[in-house]
């Protein structure tokens, strides 16, 4: 099959810290870490397993730093190599293992791409898989399959960027006639949204600030207003376009991060800022939830400065060296800074209720219209000028870029 595979020999991953990025012109190729080429059809891990035929295979920002080499090489023990990439898929069951019970061939289906205890065929399931973390699952290296703590960063299962790739009946997640593929495929991401929101939900007469506006933070808005519909929402952009689709999904006010916007934001989100001797403003005053939905030091600067004493920050984004960041006003403001990672069922109404499957109900009811936010679609083989258009979101107005099928 066709699919686009990452193995980062340890010399190229090296080398290219020394030198910088590599040009675009060597993201995918021949000579490259990833590679556009035939690579096997993933044989079914298990009795339990499904494979299936990609309709549809979104491109993260996790998956840009894999293919740009910059992301923390702390992730690397939960991969296994070489991998086809992409979690965010929507497909069509091709072959059922024997065991499967529930679906048919021929099921239009997008997965929850976590390869947890029970993927792994881990028993008894870890703690945190029992009492509903998933994501904190303690055996993404272990059990019956290669380590990787998704679909998408682990040997021979495949992934979203390929012509198949298989998943274990628990991930599976049907979709409904009404639902089309670009909706779909934008399920996983938006889980990731309503798995942050829940974790740290604003109440009623609560205020919620989302930094940046690219996929997860117009998602988060999303979240955000189906889970709080009431609650105020302030999102900071930096394109026009971006702050359309955030007025679309519900955002009580924009603010355009360029130039000096401190003032603006200030006075949309009820803070007074103070200055020191040298440096920036701080704040006093704020919202009570801040989303962090971009990477680098001046959104977590931000966040800090804007949110209230006493309130809690959330970082979405993949955030890893935060070069020149003064951690003071964490402490000065008492400040919860909480990481989040993918979805769970704990903390969303019930065991049974995992943020994932939640997404998917939000996205059939009508309740957060995602579907406009697939901006962009490119035959897999046409990966460069797809590539380049998820990374050029300012001049090619992309919020979402998939390969489709």
């Amino acid at each position: 099959m066709k699919a686009i595979s990452f193995a980062a020999p340890i010399q190229t991953y090296l080398t290219t810290l020394v030198a910088g990025r590599l040009s675009e012109s060597l993201l995918v190729g021949p000579h490259a870490c990833t590679r556009f080429a035939d690579v096997a059809t993933p044989e079914l891990p298990g009795a339990q397993w499904v494979r299936i035929r990609t309709r549809m295979g979104g491109i993260c920002g996790s998956d840009l730093g894999i293919v740009g080499l910059s992301t923390s090489p702390s992730t690397s023990p939960f991969s296994s190599f070489p991998f086809v990439l992409g979690h965010e898929c929507v497909g069509t069951i091709d072959h059922l293992g024997q065991d499967v019970r529930g679906f048919g061939a021929g099921d239009r289906v997008v997965i929850n791409p976590l390869l947890c205890c029970e993927a792994r065929g881990v028993t008894p399931v870890c703690a945190a898989c029992a009492t509903g973390h998933h994501s904190r699952c303690a055996h993404f290296t272990d059990g019956a399959l290669p380590a990787g703590m998704f679909i998408g960063t682990t040997k021979g299962l495949g992934g979203g960027w390929g012509e198949y790739f298989v998943a274990h009946v628990s991930q599976l997640v049907r979709v409904p006639d009404a639902v089309s593929d670009a909706a779909a495929v934008m399920t996983e991401p938006f889980a990731c949204c309503v798995h942050a929101a829940r974790g740290h939900l604003p109440a009623a007469g609560q205020t919620a600030l989302v930094i940046g506006a690219g996929t997860m933070g117009l998602l988060m808005v999303a979240a955000l207003r189906a889970l709080s519909p009431d609650v105020p929402i302030v999102v900071m952009a930096r394109h026009k376009f971006q702050a359309d689709h955030a007025t679309r999904l519900g955002a009580t006010r924009v603010v355009m991060a360029r130039g000096d916007y401190l003032p603006t934001l200030a006075e949309a989100v009820g803070t007074r800022l103070v200055s020191p001797i040298i440096g920036r403003p701080i704040g006093i005053g704020g919202v009570d939830h801040t989303y962090v939905c971009v990477t680098g030091t001046r959104a977590v600067e931000d966040a800090m400065r804007f949110t209230r004493a006493g309130g809690a920050i959330t970082l979405i984004g993949n955030a890893s060296t935060l070069r020149g960041l003064d951690w003071t006003p964490l402490w000065l403001k008492e400040l919860t800074f909480r990481g989040t990672l993918a979805y769970g069922t704990h903390g969303h109404g019930g065991a049974s209720l995992s943020a994932f499957n939640e997404a998917a109900d939000l996205i059939a009811a009508g309740r957060a219209d995602v579907e406009p936010l697939v901006t962009h679609q490119f035959p897999l083989a046409d990966h460069a000028r797809a590539l380049a258009a998820a990374r050029a979101k300012g001049t090619g107005d992309s919020v979402k870029v998939v390969f489709r099928y």
